[in-house]
């Protein structure tokens, strides 16, 4: 059976989130929108179509009336896995490599992708401290071995286990991560997020990082029935 609904609703919900960012740039540097402004429906965007776009498969969508359980939570495990190694391999390997002229380039079109996400979100990509960049490194060096293990497995036929192993332990090193990167602004007393705001505090830093605390579980469930079959 066609699975064009579902490839509608990816594209629905995807689909803005890729283009967000290249336009709010526009919107502020050619139509001269408030930055902040943009920001915020930047964030509204990213935050709202992610998850939406991660949770397709499980959308009774006609064209997936006889999908099991473990088949939606498969194709889920799939969406999140190539658009988070897209994410480190891009936004984060960008800012990991030119973070401290991103700071200085508040006011310059280029620089804006990360500062979209600076204005309200979080303000440690613009100050870089050390344990930032440890975690973007790890970011970043997940997203690599991802590809490797997606790449075994598909060019496999979806047989090697070995690139299931490396897919499963990309999910264990996001769980790491992003409770690390919560944790730690959370215990010192949230100094980089405006905590007044409830779209700075619950939507751009809370629910834009979320995705990483929650399906990176459908990928070890699907790992391990992987394994097991």
């Amino acid at each position: 059976m066609s699975h064009k609904d579902l490839w509608i609703a990816r594209i629905a919900t995807l689909g803005p989130v890729a283009l967000a960012f290249p336009l709010a740039t526009a919107l502020v540097f050619r139509a001269g929108m408030d930055r902040n402004v943009v920001a915020d429906g930047v964030a509204l965007i990213y935050s709202f179509g992610l998850f939406a776009g991660f949770t397709t498969s499980l959308w009774p969508l006609k064209s997936l009336r006889t999908w099991t359980r473990y088949e939606r939570i498969e194709s889920a495990a799939l969406v999140f896995m190539v658009v988070s190694y897209l994410t480190h391999l891009t936004w984060e390997l960008g800012w990991l490599v030119a973070h401290d002229a991103i700071a200085l380039g508040r006011d310059a079109a280029w620089a804006y992708p990360w500062w979209a996400y600076i204005d309200g979100g979080d303000m440690r990509y613009a100050e870089a401290p050390a344990t930032l960049i440890g975690m973007e490194i790890l970011s970043v060096i997940n997203g690599l071995v991802g590809v490797v293990g997606l790449t075994l497995w598909l060019r496999s036929g979806r047989r090697d286990r070995r690139g299931v192993v490396l897919c499963m332990a990309t999910a264990v090193v996001h769980l790491y991560s992003a409770s690390l990167y919560f944790l730690s602004e959370m215990l010192d007393g949230m100094p980089n997020v405006d905590t007044t705001s409830f779209l700075d505090t619950w939507i751009k830093f809370g629910l834009a990082n979320a995705p990483w605390l929650v399906f990176p579980w459908f990928v070890l469930y699907w790992g391990y029935r992987r394994i097991l079959g």
